[in-house]
């Protein structure tokens, strides 16, 4: 291997070395991809610093002149996640020099390529208040305040064009959003016209990144603007007081403690009209992260009904959230869009007639911030203030219920706020619940080939809990029981998830349990690995996220077939000395977590997994009733992808049954993320002459003349035949083939081997009365 690297970097090198020179005032960018087995997963882009693709390609690189002054980002993607492989990676030279490689960067990686400092969010320019000029839209800036307080950005007074203004808090992802997407704080025009100008409230220590931009390319030249501090952050700071600020540093008198009826609280109010007006069905292309997060139901195209979630504050006091940093407990940070979400701020249902819950999707918060214009609450500290409102447009990624699959029908969606009533961070809880809540009845029709249409139904009474209280937080436990104790998955019957519950799930698949709505996770009225996998999958979700009680994981029913990850089973090999059957899986695009498969042909007597139990520790059992095998990790851990076959799992006979051992079908094979696979297989029959042929057929039962034969030959059939009987042809390791077989008259059948290489053949008569086998010859 080491060889073959070599020789492939010599060859890297005198191309790089003999590619044409670049025009005088121009740099050669060449970009090399040394792909690993997955070159269809790879793919890269070539920008310049406003995100306008100069080049891009999949996992083949390509060669540029761009001006030397010029200032570029290139990007390599990675659909799976695990970047390139070594010993491959990727390799940027300019003029030469190489200036970028790598290869293990996951599902992407940006860098700069011959920029100055400032142009992208990952080398910015280090600033302290004061005045400064940006050379260009888009430079970056980074500031760590010395002391919590208030302070103004602003590009008011010295310039002309349109200007905006970012803070973020982390490096958001490029081509950068120009809009509040990520953002700590933003504003585009303000008080000074089309200039950018804001006051925000920044903690001290904490590293902020300031990003000075324009709107639609107006400004031509330098940005100028202003980074100052206005004022230390004022209020109660007494903690023992109902309007206690955690973030001032002084007292402005503004305390006040019960039984004052200022400090009745916060008070979370929906905008039912603003819902109403904004609903809309939308046509969404799903990523993954989609179906991570639990947005959608399903892969592919989608269709959404999309509307807008405006908050208003009526009560007394802010509702107040802060920061991830500062409150670990309210914010979910294990997602596949990698920011925090606020738990339990929006929670999107659909109920059908009988007031069962649809699978239609889940929302978290990403940002709950003022958008009043007077509020003092933004993404890196959130809340709403008394008097202001927060808004997740129509727009917003998930914002949205699935109803792709929902059948036609009558239906209520209900969208409700805090809807597990939490307090805020200050333990502080709303005043009144009832206004949580809204909800609208509508007929959601289908169409084929189309996008399904509503219509809304008047009469639609409000929303209540299942005690009856509007706009409440009580749900019914899986077994229908109001706020009773029973929880999805939990076979082990201990009111939790745990690893027992794993255990319990392989015990009741292996005693074929009926299923129930507690333990049928995926909703298919039948027990398998599937189901303990989806526990799995909700137990995982809420160990990286202790608390997690609403995590998406756990929103069942929840079945959902991939239909990107192909797998196949196949028979490797049958020892008929020692008893057992090797099967092998093919899983190119797919981490394996668990699998079940019936076997035909063989009684099993025991099974072994054949896979390192270091990588892959699994429990696997049959199921003597069914001659099923199945199997699930038992920790947090996949049957790692592959191009080529590999060995999966050895089962043992005790007897063989029929004149075929095969994988006659395949129940389930579920990849990491607890998703069903696409599954084949493929040389999934051998036939069992060597132990078969004398105890279950005679010579005289199956007669085939000539033997050897040519171009056909006629078959047979000793004894009575009926209308289930069966004709087969396999080739000598017992793989079908196609021959034409013609009935002639009595029990006599014509093959036409015309098409059929020459080789030893097998045919096999299987009927309700008898079963035979023989061997022939094609010359």
């Amino acid at each position: 291997m080491k060889k073959n690297l070599l020789a492939l970097l010599l060859i890297c090198f005198f191309a790089i070395s003999g590619f044409a020179q670049c025009t005088i005032g121009n740099s050669q960018i060449i970009i090399q991809i040394i792909p690993d087995g997955y070159p269809a997963e790879i793919s890269w882009s070539l920008s310049d610093n406003l995100g306008t693709i100069i080049g891009s390609g999949n996992s083949v690189g390509d060669t540029f002149c761009v001006a030397t002054s010029s200032c570029n980002m290139f990007t390599m993607f990675d659909s799976f996640g695990d970047g390139i492989l070594a010993p491959g990676g990727f390799f940027v030279y300019v003029d030469g020099v190489l200036k970028l490689s790598g290869g293990n960067y996951g599902f992407g990686i940006s860098a700069s390529v011959n920029c100055p400092q400032g142009s992208f969010c990952n080398d910015p320019i280090a600033i302290d208040t004061g005045t400064y000029s940006a050379p260009a839209a888009d430079s970056w800036y980074s500031f760590t305040p010395p002391v919590n307080g208030n302070y103004s950005l602003s590009t008011c007074g010295t310039n002309t064009c349109n200007t905006q203004l970012w803070v973020y808090s982390t490096c958001p992802a490029f081509p950068y959003q120009d809009n509040a997407t990520g953002t700590f704080a933003y504003n585009d025009d303000n008080a000074c016209g089309t200039q950018a100008d804001m006051s925000v409230v920044l903690m001290g220590g904490v590293n902020y990144l300031i990003r000075v931009g324009d709107v639609g390319s107006s400004c031509t030249g330098a940005i100028n603007f202003q980074l100052g501090y206005i004022s230390p952050i004022t209020g109660c700071i007494d903690p023992a007081s109902c309007t206690y600020n955690p973030l001032a540093s002084v007292d402005d008198g503004s305390c006040i403690y019960p039984p004052n009826p200022l400090c009745a609280g916060p008070d979370l109010e929906i905008d039912s009209m603003d819902f109403i007006n904004s609903l809309n069905i939308i046509s969404h292309t799903t990523s993954n992260c989609d179906v991570d997060e639990g947005c959608v139901t399903g892969y592919g195209t989608r269709y959404c009904m999309t509307f807008s979630s405006k908050i208003n504050n009526i009560g007394t006091l802010d509702y107040y959230i802060g920061s991830p940093s500062s409150q670990p407990g309210m914010f979910n940070t294990n997602n596949c869009h990698g920011h925090a979400h606020y738990e339990g701020y929006g929670d999107y249902r659909l109920f059908d007639s009988a007031n069962h819950l649809v699978p239609a999707g889940h929302k978290n918060g990403y940002c709950v911030i003022d958008l009043c214009g007077f509020g003092q609450y933004t993404c890196g500290n959130m809340g709403i203030s008394t008097g202001c409102y927060d808004r997740y447009g129509a727009g917003t990624q998930c914002q949205w219920l699935d109803i792709t699959d929902v059948p036609t029908g009558d239906y209520r969606v209900a969208v409700i706020i805090n809807s597990k009533h939490l307090p805020d961070a200050m333990g502080r809880y709303e005043i009144n619940f009832a206004n949580n809540a809204l909800q609208v009845c509508m007929h959601i029709e289908q169409h084929a080939g189309g996008a399904p249409t509503y219509t809304r139904l008047p009469n639609c009474a409000p929303y209540v809990d299942c005690m009856g209280i509007p706009g409440g937080a009580n749900e019914m436990d899986c077994g229908g029981v109001c706020n009773g104790p029973s929880v999805f998955g939990d076979t082990y019957v201990s009111a939790t998830l745990d690893s027992n519950d794993t255990k319990t799930y392989m015990d009741l698949v292996s005693a074929s349990m009926p299923a129930t709505s507690c333990y049928d996770l995926d909703g298919d009225n039948d027990l398998s690995v599937y189901d303990a996998s989806l526990m799995n999958w909700c137990l995982r979700g809420n160990n990286n996220h202790p608390g997690g009680s609403y995590h998406n994981h756990c929103n069942f029913p929840r079945n959902i077939l991939n239909p990107n990850d192909l797998t196949t089973l196949s028979i490797n090999n049958v020892n008929f000395t020692d008893n057992y059957v090797d099967i092998d899986i093919l899983s190119p695009a797919a981490n394996i977590k668990a699998y079940q498969f019936t076997l035909s042909g063989i009684t099993i007597s025991s099974v072994v997994s054949l896979v390192d139990p270091v990588q892959y520790p699994v429990d696997v059992r049959f199921k003597s009733s069914t001659n099923e095998v199945f199997a699930i990790s038992i920790q947090d851990s996949a049957f790692s992808r592959s191009l080529s076959n590999r060995h999966l799992v050895r089962v043992y006979f005790s007897t063989v049954t029929d004149t075929m051992i095969c994988v006659s079908s395949i129940k389930e094979i579920i990849n990491q993320d607890a998703e069903r696979t696409v599954t084949s297989i493929v040389n999934g029959c051998v036939n069992a002459l060597s132990t078969a042929i004398t105890s279950i057929a005679k010579p005289s039962d199956l007669v085939i003349i000539p033997n050897p034969a040519t171009a056909s030959a006629f078959i047979h059939i000793s004894g009575a035949t009926d209308s289930n009987d069966e004709i087969i042809v396999t080739d000598a390791v017992g793989r079908i083939v196609q021959v034409q077989i013609s009935f002639v008259r009595d029990a006599w059948y014509e093959m036409n081997l015309t098409n059929l290489p020459i080789g030893v053949y097998i045919v096999i008569r299987k009927g309700n009365n008898i079963s035979g086998v023989s061997r022939f010859v094609k010359m």
